[in-house]
């Protein structure tokens, strides 16, 4: 499959420079470069035609004054452009920010969820990916959900299947509802196969007979495993696994100390993710990190780079389009310094130069992509304001932190005073018509307010200990505008704005990495214990991740969907 089909004159005059019979219009004269298919670094001309590589090998061709010639140094070398195979673009960054990130990293492709943008846009996120495939110099494919917001919508889902920049469904977070026999889960993934996609799932600890029956339902790959033998499980079912590094599983160093040496585990059948990083994690965690880890773990470099370029090329059918450095391939690749330092010197994307020596040849212009972003994300949220008698808690069961995003029921005295790891939470209505009331155990004793508008369900989540406290926060965030509002104990306060649908930043990654870097640090300051407190926001409204989580149906058990208490409606006369 080639994600940009040639035109006939693109076409002709490729394999018209493929034989020498028209000049290039770049020639990497004499290049070290990594053959991915046959293992070996060698050396020889490089010949693009418009975004595609024409010709590798050792014939001099001939070029005019209007050819770019780029001499490497001896040591530099070609690589692929690098694939993420899976990842979510709104993690308080933007999908554009994203792309940004990523190319100056050397990811050429994401592999991108849709979830958020179906959430924020419905049915004008489809316009949305068009113009990003437009306007930005990253190129994002996407996969489509079919297992949460698009259940009732056969149409919707009809229409993402058949769009030219979808390739995967899920991920197949509700996996569990196909085994018991759901017949509508069933047949719009007998829609997903019929239109040859791939399906990834979100298998987290599950057993080797499940994943047998998730595997015969053409589920094709999966990122969640947490320990070498997981990966085995998946690799003898069929599936290919993708590797993870992220901020709250970092579970790579790990992983591959289990299975270097061993050969049961094909690394052919291998990918590498970063899963949707926080923004400080990105910045120095993404695919050249893990190329690196790989090395350090005992792979071979072949074997790291592959995880990283050919193996998702090939598992998503692109591998006619990127990979590799060979003929016909889209010009996608990175200059290294040496195959030791996979971050890149230069990256060339389709053609062109888009970072040379680490800088951005042709950088965007930051006020219109805000303008168009605000365009597609304004602000979602109905100002609400709450008094202390509003906050009205139902039953004796609330959610305490096993790690950042796993929870576990616990009980409590309604009416008692709060205990020294406990607060109170509450989650009200993005409208403004309801509020769900309770207490959390584990968060941070430190924080005596917090409000965040970025969640997982998109309402507001509402911290502190006492009723007072959230309302005042809650009212100092109608002030500041959308976004992470804390304050803390000793009286400082801290403000990470997210004004794009009250889940993204309009800036840069490195302003958003700055921003949760500092969130995270002043957090761990004050009782956070765990690693990233922007996930524990994000995943409280989460529907797919263990044991009791908000929502609008109210406080409930995951596993059984068991109510616990109820939202109670706000008079709002």
């Amino acid at each position: 499959m080639r994600i940009y089909p040639c035109t006939l004159e693109e076409y002709r005059d490729l394999i018209a420079v493929s034989l020498g019979r028209k000049p290039p219009d770049v020639w990497l004269k004499n290049a070290a470069y990594l053959n991915v298919y046959t293992g070996q670094v060698e050396r020889g001309h490089i010949y693009v035609s418009g975004n595609r590589i024409a010709y590798v090998g050792d014939k001099e061709f001939p070029v005019t004054p209007n050819t770019q010639i780029i001499e490497l140094e001896q040591r530099q070398i070609v690589v692929p452009g690098y694939i993420e195979p899976h990842a979510h673009p709104c993690q308080m960054y933007n999908p554009f920010t994203w792309g940004v990130s990523q190319l100056r990293q050397g990811s050429v492709l994401s592999v991108n969820d849709n979830l958020s943008l179906l959430m924020l846009l419905g049915e004008r996120a489809i316009s949305f990916i068009e113009e990003l495939d437009r306007i930005s110099s990253h190129m994002s494919l996407w996969w489509c959900n079919f297992d949460q917001v698009q259940a009732g919508d056969r149409y919707l889902l009809k229409t993402w299947l058949a769009h030219p920049l979808v390739i995967q469904g899920g991920e197949f977070t509700e996996w569990f509802q196909l085994l018991q026999g759901d017949e509508e889960l069933l047949e719009r993934l007998h829609l997903l196969k019929s239109a040859r996609l791939r399906v990834e799932g979100h298998l987290p600890g599950v057993s080797y007979e499940k994943i047998s029956g998730i595997a015969a339902a053409g589920i094709g790959a999966d990122h969640e495993s947490l320990n070498a033998e997981d990966v085995l499980k998946r690799l003898k079912l069929g599936l290919y696994a993708s590797l993870r590094y992220s901020s709250i599983r970092p579970d790579l160093p790990d992983i591959l100390a289990g299975l270097a040496g061993d050969p049961r585990f094909n690394l052919n059948r291998v990918m590498l993710t970063s899963d949707g990083p926080s923004p400080h994690f990105t910045e120095e965690h993404s695919i050249p990190g893990m190329i690196k880890l790989c090395m350090e773990a005992g792979l071979s470099a072949v074997e790291a780079y592959r995880l990283a370029t050919l193996n998702p090329a090939t598992y998503y059918g692109l591998d006619e389009d990127l990979g590799g450095i060979a003929p016909g391939r889209l010009a996608s690749f990175n200059v290294l310094d040496s195959l030791n330092e996979p971050a890149p010197l230069h990256v060339m994307q389709q053609g062109t130069w888009r970072i040379w020596n680490r800088e951005d040849m042709q950088p965007a212009d930051e006020a219109a992509v805000t303008s168009w972003l605000q365009s597609y994300f304004p602000a979602r949220r109905v100002p609400a304001e709450l008094v202390p008698e509003q906050i009205r808690g139902q039953g004796s069961t609330g959610i305490e932190l096993v790690n950042d995003v796993i929870t576990k029921p616990y009980e409590f005295i309604a009416g008692e005073r709060l205990g020294d790891e406990e607060s109170f939470i509450t989650l009200l209505d993005s409208k403004g018509k309801w509020t769900l009331h309770t207490r959390i155990k584990g968060f941070a004793s430190g924080v005596t307010a917090l409000a965040s508008t970025y969640s997982a369900s998109g309402d507001t989540l509402l911290i502190g200990r006492s009723e007072k406290g959230i309302c005042d926060i809650l009212q100092e965030l109608n002030e500041r505008g959308d976004g992470i509002l804390a304050s803390f104990i000793n009286g400082d306060k801290l403000h990470i704005p997210l004004p794009l649908g009250g889940t993204m930043s309009a800036g840069n990654m490195e302003e958003i990495s700055e921003s949760l870097g500092l969130f995270a640090l002043r957090m761990k300051e004050h009782g956070y214990r765990f690693r990233d407190p922007a996930y524990t926001l994000l995943f409280l409204t989460a529907s797919h991740l263990p044991n009791i989580r908000m929502s609008a149906k109210g406080l409930y058990l995951v596993k059984n969907g068991h109510v616990l208490a109820s939202p109670v409606r706000l008079d709002t006369r």
